[in-house]
């Protein structure tokens, strides 16, 4: 079972994965932001972290947990420059509408 079943998304991404161009990568941040805004994925990461770490099973070890926090860590990171990336885009051609992710970035002087 996938969950992106029939969206947009899993179209991208599969063509991201099949032929690896900028402009599917481009398609995925801009579905993934779409659905869940700046802050939602570093939530989603918090809550799935949140519960691993509170999770008393003995098979997960010190080294495990610390794994995960900076996995997260490395994610919000990740969320924060993809958001920026793909609030900053900018299509080639206003007529090309949404759906047709060609085009370039806006000016990439901006503060973190």
């Amino acid at each position: 079972m996938n969950t992106l079943e029939g969206s947009p998304l899993l179209e991208h991404y599969n063509l991201l994965l099949a032929t690896n161009r900028e402009r599917h990568a481009w398609a995925v941040l801009q579905d993934v932001f779409e659905c869940f805004g700046k802050e939602g994925l570093k939530e989603h990461a918090w809550y799935t972290l949140v519960m691993a770490l509170g999770n008393d099973s003995a098979e997960m070890k010190g080294k495990d947990r610390s794994s995960m926090i900076h996995f997260y860590e490395c994610c919000a990171a990740l969320f924060s420059a993809a958001y920026l990336l793909q609030k900053n885009y900018e299509p080639a051609n206003e007529d090309e509408g949404p759906e047709i992710i060609v085009g370039r970035a806006k000016g990439w002087q901006f503060e973190l």
